[in-house]
């Protein structure tokens, strides 16, 4: 019996996360799917409990002796370690490698990153799994009757990330199309990319995550303003949902959503010295996508089933192989 324990801080935050939504994932599906001869276990920060209930999660003390440790994050607990542990995918590649032991990261793109960082570290000790996307929770729904356009995202603490100034733009474009933002947390920088108030933009915050779908599944379209991602979990939620996405060739994004539409060579300027945003001539190429679709019904519908038909590809079955398959290659790396 090989066991096999994740080290992580939350699974329940005030506002969403990448990495919380994921750990939750793992918590459901991994424990539910586990294999006789492999034993999970879960030590988060005390008092946190999982989203979802899973009669098979099991949480145990980080100093329990027996378990194999695997870090979420590359932090400060790892230097206390012997060579029998693993990490991701949350990673800075800033932070040195102190061993060379089996990594987790998200996307072929993450992968890249991480070894031009580590230009030392082995190839074959770095895995790459996918996040997962619960199919029991995002599912297509009745769109609204309006057409709506949706972003998921955040303005800070990286007010780049997630290129929140698409929507406003577009919204001015198209005043007779809904559009909705979600926001993880509540938008500190407002005033920038949204100067005026917009009567066709409903900005909403900290949307708890099993709500997320009754949201989505009503959007006819998402706009990934991204200008960069190493997961993409809320595209693949989306596209779960039957909702097609109009994103940029970045980072994660051709790994998570080659069917849809990906624009390619785009371009970003800085505004200020912590902001880049997207030129004039990127917006106007996301408003000429979102244009196209508009008008094109027969791809409009070609969109919307190979999103569906790409978004299996993250199926937790699928993705709990892959993890067993690591946890495997973990005990053997100890032996």
């Amino acid at each position: 019996m090989f066991r096999f324990r994740f080290i992580l801080d939350y699974f329940q935050l005030p506002f969403a996360t990448g990495p919380t939504l994921a750990s939750n994932m793992r918590a459901k599906w991994l424990s539910q799917l586990c294999p006789e001869d492999l034993e999970i276990g879960f030590s988060p920060f005390a008092g946190q409990k999982p989203l979802y209930h899973s009669d098979k999660f099991r949480i145990v003390p980080k100093n329990e002796s027996g378990w194999w440790n695997h870090y979420y994050f590359n932090s400060w607990q790892m230097e206390q370690e012997t060579r029998n542990w693993s990490l991701g995918p949350n990673i800075n590649p800033q932070k040195t490698a102190t061993q060379h032991v089996p990594i987790i990261v998200n996307s072929q793109y993450q992968k890249n990153q991480l070894l031009k960082s580590w230009t030392d570290y082995p190839d074959d000790l770095i895995k790459v799994i996918p996040t997962m996307v619960d199919h029991e929770l995002f599912k297509p729904g009745q769109k609204n009757r309006q057409f709506t356009v949706g972003w998921i995202g955040y303005d800070h603490p990286s007010r780049s990330t997630k290129g929140a100034e698409v929507i406003p733009y577009l919204a001015r474009k198209f005043p007779d199309i809904q559009f909705q933002m979600i926001h993880a947390k509540p938008p500190a920088y407002r005033h920038l990319w949204q100067p005026v108030p917009l009567k066709n933009l409903t900005i909403y915050e900290q949307v708890p995550h099993h709500q997320m779908r009754d949201m989505i599944s009503q959007w006819h379209l998402l706009i990934c303003g991204s200008k960069w991602e190493t997961g993409a979990t809320h595209v693949k939620e989306a596209m779960a949902c039957g909702v097609p996405v109009i994103g940029c060739d970045v980072g994660a994004l051709p790994e998570v959503a080659g069917s849809q539409i990906l624009l390619k060579h785009m371009k970003w300027e800085p505004v200020e010295p912590e902001w880049v945003v997207w030129t004039q001539e990127s917006l106007e190429r996301f408003a000429a996508a979102l244009e196209e679709v508009l008008h094109d019904s027969r791809r409009y519908k070609k969109l919307v089933k190979d999103a569906i038909a790409e978004s299996r590809k993250s199926n937790p079955k699928i993705i709990a192989s892959h993890w067993f398959d690591f946890m495997y290659k973990c005990r053997d790396f100890q032996q």
